[in-house]
This record gives C-alpha cells, structure tokens and sequence, in this order.
C-alpha cells in the first residue's frame, strides 16, 4: 500500500534549463567548452530557481501539515540545491540515485544545431512516439523509466511508508513517470498530456503534485489507493488547480475499437 500523501516537487529553474531554451531560440552562446564538458547532472540552479523553490516551500510549508515524515531527493545537484531551499522543518533528506532524471545518453547536454546535426534519424523516431522511442545511443524511453521507478522507489514506499507522509524532490520525467504509475495511465495518456497546454496538466519547475489517499472532500483516509492529485505552480503560470479525483480507466469493447478507430488504417490486404 503505497503512502497516505505522496508530494513530488519539480526541482526549480537550472543551468541546463536556461541554455537549452535558448538554444532552442537559436542562441547557443551558453553552451560554452567549460559548460559542454560535463553532464547535466551538475547543473546549479539559476538565480531564478532558487527564488521558485523558496516560493514552493513557502507554499508547502503553508499549506500542508508539517513536519512530514520522510523526505527524498534525487542525487542530481539541481534536486538538492531545490531540497534547500524548500526549507522545509525537521528534514531529514535521504538521497535515492533511483530518482533521478530519465537517461538522454548522447543526447545529454547537447545544443539544438548537435542533436539535429548528430542525431538527425533518432530525432525523426522520437517525434514518431515520444513514449516508446529511446534517446540517441539509447538511454531509457518512458516505459524503461516508469519500469525503474516502479520496480524500485515506488516498492519501497509500499513496503516502509504505508501510513507516512512523504515528499520528494526530483525532475520532470520522473514526476510524468509516478504519475503514469500512480494513476494507471498509458501510451495515449503520455501523448496527451505531454502535448497539453494546459497548466495544470504540465511538469513546470517547481511545480508541485501532491497524491493522497485521503478523500478530497472528507479529507479522511477512505482508500487503500492514491484516490485524489493536486497540481500547483506558485511562479509564472501561477495557480492551485484543486482536487482532481483519479479515474483508472477501464473499456468495454466498443471504447476499446472507438480507441483503435482513432488510428488510421493504411493497408487492407
């Protein structure tokens, strides 16, 4: 049985984050020898990340009961430096390598001219299916990385902190990964909120996304499963998104072939 409340936290704005969203503006001018020689999991957070996690904490520390009891953080630097500055009261971090940032392989710190020169056929495949398709020299595709951390973190939580409160701090393909476990989400689900728009539905630095077992309204532990997720952002697409109860999904046989309809058939002999 998983935790009462489970609280992921994106790590805030970092090094890495800022030069590739340059670079995908066409200014690669961050993307420095000193900068290039060394893998992203060094990366500091910004000036601006470190203000989006003292934001985060202040909103935590606000608004949900403290001290938890237990705290987790990925080994990533830029998850660490966001642990501190959450600053959260009694905690005690216990930093798990498991939770770190989905494998880009050569893709890993790479400006946007090296991945198009570079990687030109992996690129088209991961446009294909960002779900199946694995980074440039392999790396983990999304189904290796829910794989990782279901077989790992996900079952130490079930077997240590049953009647805990937990949070922790690590990265946006992991956070997209749990909420893929968490919710019995699939292929089509990835492709959907991956795409989305929608503020709620994204993997912002410092976005928060708490789970609880505990019913929405009555706020009392009514299930032995993850039954309600809040999404919050406390910086630029500011909002608390609420409640939102978690629907598992389960077909009849027409939902099942108006799912396969969606899907062009392209040979009929």
């Amino acid at each position: 049985m998983l935790p009462v409340d489970i609280i992921l936290v994106r790590h805030g704005k970092s090094e890495g984050n800022k030069a590739g969203k340059a670079s995908r503006k066409g200014d690669n001018s961050l993307f420095t020898p000193g900068f290039r020689n060394r893998h992203s999991r060094t990366f500091r957070l910004t000036n601006t990340g470190i203000e989006q996690a003292k934001s985060a904490g202040e909103w935590l520390r606000n608004n949900i009961q403290m001290p938890l009891d237990r705290f987790y953080v990925s080994d990533y630097i830029r998850a660490k430096e966001t642990a501190f500055y959450l600053d959260l009261p009694q905690a005690e971090w216990r930093v798990d390598f498991q939770l770190r940032e989905r494998d880009m392989a050569l893709m890993d710190n790479c400006s946007e001219d090296e991945k198009k020169r570079l990687f030109e056929l992996e690129r088209r495949q991961f446009e294909i299916d960002k779900f199946l398709s694995y980074p440039a020299g392999g790396g983990e595709n999304i189904p290796a990385l829910c794989l990782r951390l279901k077989t790992d973190w996900v079952a130490h939580l079930a077997k240590e902190c049953s009647d805990k409160r937990i949070i922790a701090v690590c990265h946006g393909h992991v956070m997209r990964g749990l909420q893929m476990i968490f919710e019995d989400l699939g292929h089509d689900d990835f492709i959907r909120l991956d795409s989305s728009e929608e503020p709620a539905d994204m993997m912002l630095n410092c976005q928060i996304l708490w789970y609880t077992r505990r019913d929405p309204d009555s706020r009392k532990v009514e299930s032995s499963k993850l039954v309600a997720v809040r999404s919050v952002c406390n910086h630029g697409l500011k909002g608390d998104y609420g409640w939102r109860r978690i629907d598992r999904k389960h077909y009849s046989n027409q939902e099942l072939f108006d799912e396969v309809s969606k899907y062009p058939r392209h040979i009929y002999k």
